[in-house]
């Protein structure tokens, strides 16, 4: 058995956390015209700071599957095993959203396929893992074959291409008042975002893992990340008032910079592995995969139950993303110690 790096668990333990938070946040966001501008601009500040949740699970990944050496037999049951998973969910979260009518079950199995807006969006990270899955032969084969000016490249045209372009097309829209669209896919370098996220955390990752730590070093991280994530603060608090409904380009996550942000976060963890010590992290980490699949759940009875919106978010944020989380731990803890189910969390 492999043994587990608590830095790197730790920092699956961060997204997840985070991932509830957004989802708890965007519940206030998406109620621009209900709350108040003070109310708005407090979810969008705990938004903000986790946006980089979906890139370091990408960039986790690449960590583990780029380095490892092709198996025919592995590669088919793990596309398998997330397509399962991805189904069954699927289901699952469809038949919760039509109380439980089983004469919608084919209609379920047919949108566990096609459209996790008839199950539940949050359901989507599973289509793009999966689809990495599906390609990760190639992309495996491609990266052990870079040389370090060809990843600086890759890296280099991904940000500008990806992470530039998500934010000067809302930009234009916004300077000439047009309803313009600019889309140019490049196969690899922005055709899927996510890759771009995945392939960085393998480069980063063998750059930097023997890589000690220093105050400068760990200072620069941290000051990244908090200059990024200032700029996504102001940027969407600022233009949503000025749109007069929540506006949100600098929130997508192939924003420069949220991938500027993720990047000095996943830095920061990995060059400071010798102080995750705390053995706790990957009991935590072990569930982050089934807290991930459970937690909406739970969030989707409580806010059909109770009006969240009403609560300030400056408390309300940070307390119900920590009960929603802890409720989806216990949950999928237990899953985990069941035969055959734990395969569906684990």
């Amino acid at each position: 058995m492999v043994k587990k790096e608590i830095n790197i668990e730790f920092i699956r333990v961060l997204a997840i956390f985070m991932t509830v938070m957004i989802h708890v946040s965007n519940f206030y966001i998406s109620s621009f015209s209900k709350i108040s501008a003070a109310y708005f601009n407090t979810a969008v500040v705990y938004n903000s700071l986790s946006r980089i949740c979906v890139p370091l699970f990408f960039m986790v990944s690449g960590i583990f599957l780029i380095k490892k050496e092709f198996n025919l037999k592995s590669y088919f049951q793990r596309v398998l095993k997330f397509t399962l998973i991805l189904v069954i969910w699927s289901i699952i979260y469809f038949l919760f959203n039509n109380e439980w009518k089983i004469k919608g079950l084919k209609q379920a199995m047919a949108n566990s396929f096609l459209n996790a807006n008839e199950t539940s969006r949050h359901l989507w990270f599973m289509y793009a893992i999966i689809g990495i899955y599906i390609a990760l032969p190639f992309i495996q084969n491609m990266c052990k074959n870079m040389s370090c000016l060809q990843e600086n490249l890759f890296l280099g045209l991904w940000l500008g291409f990806s992470g530039l372009g998500s934010i000067y097309v809302p930009l234009i829209r916004i300077i000439t008042d047009t309803n313009v669209d600019i889309s140019y896919p490049i196969p690899i370098i922005n055709a899927t975002y996510y890759l771009g996220y995945f392939i960085a955390g393998h480069i980063l990752y063998e750059r930097l893992k023997d890589t000690g730590s220093s105050l400068k070093k760990n200072l620069l991280c941290m000051g990244v990340y908090i200059i990024s994530t200032l700029v996504t603060i102001i940027g969407t608090c600022v233009l949503s008032a000025k749109m007069n409904e929540e506006y949100t380009p600098l929130f997508w996550y192939k924003s420069i910079f949220i991938a500027v942000s993720a990047f000095a976060i996943f830095i920061l963890v990995v060059i400071n592995k010798d102080s995750f010590k705390n053995q706790v992290i990957l009991t935590f980490s072990k569930q982050s995969f089934g807290i991930y699949l459970i937690h909406m759940i739970f969030f989707n009875q409580l806010t059909l139950n109770v009006q969240i919106i009403d609560f300030n978010p400056l408390i309300a944020i940070p307390v119900i993303t920590l009960a929603i989380y802890t409720v989806s731990f216990i949950s999928s803890y237990i899953l985990s110690k069941i035969p055959i189910i734990n395969r569906l969390v684990v």
